[in-house]
């Protein structure tokens, strides 16, 4: 059996959540009370956090193919782990195509996107195949760094003399509805998406432990995204920073400290790089394995080779460009909506309900 320490767990889901994350303004359209709604969206965020902790709670070192059976049956396990895989499919190829087309945009604008691409889903199988817990162990390594770099940028800001705070007031100018209107944006991202974490709960050492992991790492990474955001923000104002394509680009383009300390955008390609491995490699390896419990397959690697080889294509195809990958994933429609909230919630009350039958009996 494949498991992963509870440091390596934490740092695979701060990665998954800052990521890519800290390079957007999230929540932006609520101008300078983004910040109140991603506070907003955390404490939904931890709601939703308990309930997937939950689930290991009640079935330690299971899997969630094991649960859904226990719970509902094989024949109703077989189409939710199917609806599962497909969701996990979808943002994997837009964690993946952002990736290449922000490494293209940003740093190798004559290399074809698909050969970035391929590059990037050979590196990317290969160490899925050496398996998880070597996903856990780099990322283990390089997470750090990456954290580093992102407090660094915050930093130099604040020494290069750009900070202008007063770009934060004033506050709710528009009172509540422009961030009530954006709450549910940053719900579902980043927060909703750690529903990927229901399939590898039962790689965790300490099954006792996942709560309190889960919840520390997504409580700092809260920290991060926030104060990524009031720093855009305090930089280029509301309205640069929400019609920018990569905000956290944009400000690390103008730190310029005694003309020495400047010119830092490989910084933000190695974020970029970082965060975009980790949360397409998770959402990927989840797809490989809902499909393998739902079709009984013996090993998720065959399928992970085979389809890993066709993603690039897949990708290219899907999204003709960065703007309209931006468009697609912009908005969550019901079917994310269904698969973070909703069914993990409906599954909790199942449980509780069968619990109390069990009691009962």
């Amino acid at each position: 059996m494949i498991y992963i320490s509870n440091i390596q767990l934490f740092i695979l889901i701060l990665i998954f959540e800052v990521g890519s994350t800290t390079l957007f303004a999230l929540g932006i359209g609520a101008k300078q009370d983004a910040w109140i709604v991603i506070l907003l969206a955390t404490l939904i965020g931890l709601i939703l956090l308990w309930v997937y902790t939950e689930f290991p709670n009640r079935y330690p070192d299971q899997n969630f193919s094991e649960i859904l059976e226990d719970l509902l049956g094989k024949k109703l396990a077989t189409p939710l782990l199917l609806l599962y895989g497909l969701y996990f499919f979808s943002q994997a190829s837009h964690n993946f195509f952002e990736f290449g087309a922000m490494i293209k945009l940003t740093t190798l604008p004559e290399t074809p996107l698909i050969v970035l691409l391929y590059l990037f889903m050979l590196v990317l199988i290969y160490i899925l195949h050496l398996g998880f817990e070597v996903l856990g162990r780099t990322a283990e390594i390089l997470t750090p760094y990456a954290i580093l770099f992102l407090l660094l940028i915050y930093t130099f800001t604040v020494l290069s003399g750009e900070f202008e705070i007063i770009e934060l007031q004033p506050v709710l100018a528009d009172g509540i509805e422009p961030v009530i209107a954006e709450l549910h944006h940053v719900v579902a991202f980043p927060f909703g998406e750690m529903v990927v974490f229901l399939m590898f709960w039962h790689y965790a050492a300490k099954q006792q432990s996942i709560r309190l992991t889960a919840f520390l790492a997504v409580g700092l990474s809260a920290f991060l995204l926030t104060i990524s955001l009031i720093v855009m923000v305090v930089v280029l104002g509301p309205e640069l920073a929400g019609k920018a394509e990569i905000p956290l680009l944009e400000v690390i383009l103008v730190i310029n400290i005694a003309d020495i300390i400047t010119n830092l955008d490989s910084v933000a390609v190695f974020i970029m790089f970082i965060g975009g491995f980790y949360k397409t490699a998770l959402h990927f390896w989840a797809f490989c394995l809902t499909m393998t419990w739902a079709y009984k397959g013996k090993s998720p690697k065959r399928l992970l080779t085979i389809v890993g080889l066709i993603f690039p294509l897949f990708a290219v195809y899907r999204f003709p460009g960065f703007s309209d990958q931006r468009l697609i994933g912009g908005e969550p429609g019901i079917y994310s909506i269904l698969i973070f909230a909703f069914l993990p919630i409906l599954l909790l009350f199942i449980m509780f309900i069968k619990k109390e039958q069990g009691s009962s009996n």
